[in-house]
């Protein structure tokens, strides 16, 4: 698959079958995304993979999560809250947390974050190029102490997203983009044959 095709062809998918996605798969996904360009080589990225039972006991931790960020939640909002984020973390057979290094400086913790963006722009279009279906997900959810706790987030590290990923089930829908000439400015670019 070309590039051009990847990249134009790509789609978010939040609707899976329930067909495992074979472990080698994932691994070729992660072995591409890790090519992402990086300032200084710091490789910051960090991934976490989730499949079978681990889904839900990740859904158990969020609820403990969401009970102390917001103690003043009614019980009804919790559960209606849990249910919702229940659905969400078992509906694709694999969960990829990605989480950033922080850096010595902020200049260095934003260099890493964006570095790990692109290693997850990567893994979409790897996945996609191996006819897999993926969504990147982003949000409080895998910030919470019980969650960072039970995927092993690095200390000192920025949850960046969650790639769902699986076979799609989901019909596909033309995609749109506002052209890019709407959004670019061009410098002009002064004539040096002209006398002053």
């Amino acid at each position: 698959m070309l590039v051009e095709e990847a990249i134009l062809g790509r789609r978010s998918v939040k609707v899976f079958d329930a067909r495992p996605v074979p472990s080698e798969l994932i691994e070729r996904c992660l072995s591409l995304a890790i090519w992402a360009p990086n300032h200084k080589l710091t490789e910051p990225w960090r991934f976490t993979v989730l499949t079978g039972e681990a889904r839900a006991e990740l859904s158990r931790r969020i609820r403990q999560d969401l009970k102390s960020l917001d103690p003043a939640m009614s019980w009804a909002q919790l559960e209606a809250s849990v249910l919702k984020h229940h659905r969400k973390v078992t509906s694709a057979p694999v969960i990829i947390a990605v989480y950033a290094l922080e850096g010595d400086d902020p200049l260095r913790s934003r260099e890493n974050y964006a570095a790990t963006a692109a290693a997850i722009e990567n893994l979409l279009l790897a996945a996609h190029s191996m006819k897999l279906g993926a969504i990147w997900r982003t949000g409080s959810l895998f910030e919470g102490t019980s969650v960072r706790e039970f995927l092993h987030a690095p200390p000192h590290s920025q949850f960046v997203g969650a790639v769902y990923l699986g076979y799609s089930a989901q019909r596909d829908t033309p995609r749109r983009r506002t052209d890019a000439r709407s959004q670019t400015y061009w410098v002009p670019v002064a004539d040096d044959t002209q006398d002053s």
